[in-house]
């Protein structure tokens, strides 16, 4: 997958909204580089000098960690305050399901002919992490 941050997807958006070129088109907006999760991790690792491991797990094992968490399975669900975790498991669990079948696979420069930028690349994110949280940080994991 080209894993791309939420401030160029809302870059992308802007810039396609803002032009009359784009109003009936269809971009695959992506980051700067296709990568596995090992690579993605790797990246992370490197930049913040932790020491995750990834390890492949089923998308029921993947839901039991959600629902530990007392994350909703669905957006209909009733969502914690302060949550680390603002998003339904659903949404999660399917999309680590496109990744393995493929299906975030493409690699286009969409967003460079749009905005006329590069993407922020996943090692960009990782050194500025703190710039790209989404809900709040509760872990005390080592």
């Amino acid at each position: 997958m080209a894993y791309i941050s939420r401030q160029d997807c809302g870059k992308a958006a802007a810039y396609a909204l803002a032009s009359n070129d784009y109003h009936s088109a269809i971009l695959n907006i992506n980051g700067a580089e296709a990568m596995t999760i090992s690579k993605f991790i790797e990246i992370g690792n490197e930049a913040t000098g932790n020491n995750v491991s990834y390890q492949e797990i089923t998308d029921e094992q993947n839901y039991a960690i959600f629902d530990a968490m007392d994350v909703p399975r669905t957006t209909d669900g009733k969502f914690k305050k302060d949550s680390e975790a603002p998003f339904s498991s659903d949404g999660m669990v399917t999309f680590g399901q496109a990744i393995r079948e493929g299906k975030m696979s493409l690699k286009t420069n969409d967003f460079e002919k749009l905005t006329g930028d590069q993407p922020l690349t996943v090692k960009y994110m990782f050194e500025h992490s703190d710039d790209f949280q989404i809900g709040a940080r509760h872990s005390q994991d080592k």
